[in-house]
């Protein structure tokens, strides 16, 4: 049940974060974790080990998902196991153990997640930060809680990343079953009149439409398309519940 869960969840990133490995690997690693360039510590032997094969993007990846992990004071089973799922499935599965050792490195370590916030924001692309909090949000939900310790470091994670407030709520709201997510996610009131709907919904449609991104990525192309798609069916439920024509 659990194994089913966490493959339903990531599944929906469709390798998002796979282009992201290009931007970071080979190019200078900065200062913020000894083994970031090319070794940590392994605490049961106390031997270094090689981390070769963990881009710089991946590594600061892990040092979020660490501090997300933390936030509550508990680490979870559930929570390791999504975070390894997750790399399993959208980087190389090969060194899957490797991503985790460093991820258990993190776990007992206290490195500063906003200079991970930092390199990731100078080299990814807005729709990528976005689903990096997507995949925050993913992770607390994964032991079934989302408490107001690790609400309110993901928005301080995104507001490092340079998501900003409205985004932010966005995302929030697509982790929430509350009746005013699909006005929030075309950004209305639930009072606003069917022209008010209507304009926003057409705005964010020219926006998001993929004959408009088709300069984009693949993984990129996939997550605009998938909102693409959250946002008609926002649209339709809205003129479904309030009886709107046309």
């Amino acid at each position: 049940m659990q194994e089913s869960l966490i493959h339903n969840i990531v599944a929906k990133y469709e390798k998002w974060l796979g282009a992201g490995i290009g931007w970071f690997a080979g190019g200078p690693v900065g200062s913020l974790l000894g083994f970031a360039a090319g070794a940590y510590m392994e605490p049961d032997t106390k031997k270094y080990q090689n981390t070769g094969h963990t881009s710089e993007f991946e590594t600061n990846l892990i040092v979020l998902a660490a501090a997300v992990i933390k936030a509550d004071g508990k680490v979870t089973l559930a929570e390791i196991n999504f975070v390894r799922e997750f790399f399993h499935d959208h980087f190389s599965p090969d060194h899957a153990d490797e991503k985790m050792n460093i991820l258990n490195h993190c776990l007992q370590k206290s490195y500063n997640p906003r200079k991970a916030c930092d390199d990731i924001r100078i080299s990814a692309s807005p729709s990528t930060r976005h689903q990096v909090v997507n995949f925050l949000f993913d992770l607390s939900l994964s032991d079934s809680e989302l408490n107001q310790s690790e609400l309110d470091l993901i928005f301080k994670l995104a507001g490092w990343l340079n998501v900003n407030d409205v985004e932010f709520k966005k995302i929030k709201v697509s982790f929430s079953s509350t009746g005013d997510s699909k006005y929030t996610l075309l950004g209305v009131k639930m009072n606003a009149s069917y022209d008010e709907v209507k304009a926003a919904y057409r705005k964010l449609v020219l926006e998001y439409h993929p004959d408009r991104n088709i300069h984009l990525s693949a993984g990129e192309q996939t997550i605009l398309a998938d909102k693409f798609r959250r946002i008609q069916d926002a649209f339709e439920k809205i003129k479904a519940e309030r009886g709107f024509e046309g």
